[in-house]
């Protein structure tokens, strides 16, 4: 006999009054179901399956359809996993009723989670999912025109938010095989660009270093502001004594951390900014192997790094020197640092942890500047 407390407590945690019980080699699903007379009585529902470890996923998705089948009163007579009857001969069809956009949102999030262990940051990538899945009206019937309307209405075109709701959207298009042409949703996806930051010069960023170096968390915008990594990569930093340090990639798609070599640019402000010692990490953070790291404590230290900036002392500094200040200029900064060097890319975009495509797409306005002034300096030599 197959163990079925697992998924019922997983069918119970979704809001389902139902269960699944094995009778010899097949799995039925019980619960108080509506009858073709109108009445509802307690009895079983054949899944369709036979009992083996390897269907209880697709268990629970039939569970999660006949739920939504009920609610939409698709059922009965029609089980929503059943195949399709042949076409009628006036030409018509009888299909099934597609699911209602609450029961897809499910059936979503159990194949999201079937695909990745369970990490705190597949967790807040989940939650990013379902806040646009959450824009769906949860009893309406989730078609592509639905998906649709819901992007029109709930989101403006040219934003980041429309762009993560079509590509969510399609997503949960493609999972369900809905029909209709997913050009719909992607015409609507248009165009998005961030928009450009005015980042601050070397001479602005090294004031603001000098005013913050003293305090608990100087040695951490120092070090971003030469080493060029992501601020939840500062507490991974080896600096070595040739200017280059060790540190983890850790914005890897479904993927644990990974170690890289980065360099100071400009070498000199390990020196300036007495770098080389013992790094000064408030709070102990700190990961120095992919086993080490957590991306929950992570974003607890990067959240704590930006409350910093409330203390009374910092917040007169950034007042008076880069009352626009974001933690990401100083790595973009290096990134435009290490164009007007003349850097080989590929070079550049390894240190930061990202490919050369991402490099050139992110910063192509700059590599576009610098490659024209080098084409004028060699055209007027």
């Amino acid at each position: 006999m197959l163990d079925l407390a697992p998924l019922n407590a997983t069918l119970r945690s979704l809001g389902l009054r139902l269960s699944v019980e094995q009778l010899n080699q097949a799995l039925y699903a019980r619960g108080t179901f509506p009858q073709p007379d109108g009445s509802r009585r307690r009895s079983r529902i054949a899944l369709g399956l036979r009992a083996a470890p390897s269907v209880l996923a697709e268990a629970q998705l039939r569970c999660l359809q006949l739920n939504a089948a009920i609610g939409a009163g698709t059922y009965p007579p029609a089980l929503p996993w059943a195949p399709a009857a042949p076409p009628s001969s006036g030409g018509g069809s009888a299909e099934g009723a597609p699911l209602s956009c609450g029961a897809a949102i499910r059936r979503f999030e159990v194949s999201y989670w079937e695909a990745r262990p369970r990490t705190s940051a597949a967790e807040r990538t989940w939650d990013r999912i379902a806040l646009e899945l959450r824009r769906l009206p949860e009893g309406a019937p989730c078609t592509l025109r639905v998906l649709v309307e819901t992007i029109t209405a709930a989101t403006q075109p040219g934003t980041r938010t429309r762009l993560e709701s079509c590509k969510v959207y399609k997503r949960l298009a493609k999972l369900l095989a809905l029909p209709g042409n997913l050009d719909d949703i992607s015409r609507l996806q248009g165009h998005y660009e961030p928009a450009r930051r005015a980042l601050p010069t070397d001479p602005e960023i090294e004031a603001l270093l000098d005013a913050l170096r003293p305090t608990p968390w100087g040695w951490c915008y120092a070090a971003l502001a030469t080493f060029g990594c992501r601020p939840a990569e500062v507490p991974s930093l080896q600096i070595h004594e040739d200017g280059t340090a060790q540190c983890l990639t850790v914005k890897r798609r479904n993927r644990a951390p990974a170690v890289r070599t980065c360099f100071a640019l400009p070498r000199a402000w390990v020196d300036r900014y007495a770098l080389g010692g013992k790094p000064v990490l408030p709070g102990g953070a700190r990961w120095l192997s992919p086993e080490d790291y957590d991306s929950a404590q992570a974003k607890r230290f990067v959240d704590a790094w930006r409350h910093s900036r409330r203390t009374k002392a910092q917040r007169a500094v950034f007042a008076a020197l880069a009352p626009e200040f974001d933690l990401y200029d100083l790595r973009h900064r290096w990134a435009v640092r290490s164009i007007e060097a003349g850097l080989p890319l590929t070079l550049c975009a390894r240190a930061l942890g990202h490919s050369a495509a991402v490099h050139e797409q992110t910063y192509h306005s700059h590599i576009q500047a610098s490659d024209l002034r080098a084409a004028m300096a060699q055209a007027s030599a």
